[in-house]
């Protein structure tokens, strides 16, 4: 007589005389049956009491040996790899070889609990690494083990269950107009020049500066045509497509930076920024001349991405349209550049109302 089908999250205990042994199963949520077979009964009945309870807490896994370095490894290769940006790809393996498998790696799949993963959070931060960074791994590791819940190698993800450090907004680090000035003048007369009154005067990234090729500069026009960056992953140099389809943009030249690249000898082909090898600016390198130019001139030391935030701060505060910064910029969306310029909001609100009042005012 056939066995009435049970519902999930059931379990039951038989002996089968066509397999000699003791055989227990456990219905799971999409249907189907997981099954340990042994001669000794209490080992099937301690697997399906341990199966109930990995299953209520949604640590149940279908292979039983497999372990959170395992997942990795096919998460990387299969799902990263392929699918993510080389830099953004870079960023998940250093994470995950460095912060993520040390701690959890030897752990199997079915014994991973989110007290591990929220005592690998607290380590984490206790060890110096910022909220920020914390998160990431978070954003890491739940995405790899959303990958496990589909391959069907968990029920569910723990991550689910932890509570990641939430990182503190900040506001954008700028330079002020005269800070810009101080930073131009000391690097006047070096080779790099151009590329910091790109990075100023339009907003690009520093890996689609050193992208450009001669066929994107149109001077007649004043537009640039991003197509391309040049990425600095492990010690190698290379060029790729923009991280986003709208990174793939036209941005306009304000004409001082016209008038500069006039008086360059652009080439004629190829790229516009390159070395006596003809191969493209090392990111690296265009870095350090960056910090060593803020320091000639006395301004704090801020990142290269500064000047992209004090383009788009800059533009904000003299009355242009967000949606033709968000343009410029290459964001995804609107909001994106309306949260990542919040802080200017109460200045442009202020000057709006100031505005209202001239009109309105008797």
């Amino acid at each position: 007589m056939a066995r009435k089908r049970r519902a999930s999250g059931e379990g039951s205990i038989f002996y089968s005389q066509t397999e000699n042994c003791w055989i227990a199963e456990i219905t799971l949520p999409d249907g189907r049956r997981k099954k340990k077979r042994s001669k000794k009964q209490y080992v099937v009945r301690d697997w399906l009491n341990s199966s109930l309870i990995r299953l209520k807490e949604g640590r149940l896994t279908l292979d039983e040996r497999a372990t959170v370095s395992q997942l990795f490894d096919r998460f990387l290769t299969d799902i990263v790899e392929k699918n993510l940006k080389p830099k953004t790809a870079d960023s998940y393996r250093y994470l995950a070889e460095n912060h993520i498998l040390p701690t959890l790696g030897k752990i199997k799949l079915k014994d991973l609990k989110p007290t591990h993963i929220q005592a690998l959070y607290s380590k984490k931060l206790e060890e110096g690494l910022s909220k920020r960074t914390v998160h990431y791994i978070h954003a890491v590791l739940r995405r790899a083990l959303n990958e496990a819940v589909k391959w069907e190698l968990l029920t569910n993800n723990p991550t689910s269950k932890v509570t990641p450090p939430s990182p503190a907004k900040k506001a954008p680090q700028t330079l002020s107009v005269d800070q810009i000035r101080r930073l131009l003048e000391v690097v006047r007369d070096h080779q790099y020049y151009p590329i910091y009154l790109i990075a100023i005067g339009c907003g690009l990234r520093e890996g689609e500066i050193l992208g450009l090729e001669a066929k994107d500069i149109d001077l007649e026009n004043r537009q640039i045509a991003v197509r391309q960056t040049v990425v600095y992953i492990r010690g190698k140099t290379s060029i790729n497509e923009p991280k986003t389809a709208s990174a793939m943009r036209t941005v306009r030249m304000p004409s001082y930076v016209v008038e500069v690249l006039k008086n360059l000898p652009l080439p004629q082909e190829g790229l516009v920024f390159k070395t006596r090898n003809l191969n493209p600016i090392s990111p690296r390198n265009l870095l350090r001349h960056f910090h060593s130019s803020l320091e000639k001139a006395g301004l704090p030391r801020v990142s290269f991405h500064s000047l992209r935030h004090s383009y788009a701060s800059l533009q904000l505060l003299s009355g242009t349209h967000p949606k033709v910064v968000q343009e410029a910029l290459g964001h995804s969306s609107i909001e994106l550049t309306l949260n990542t310029y919040s802080h200017l909001i109460p200045s442009l609100q202020q000057e709006s109302a100031d505005k209202l009042d001239a009109v309105l005012k008797p």
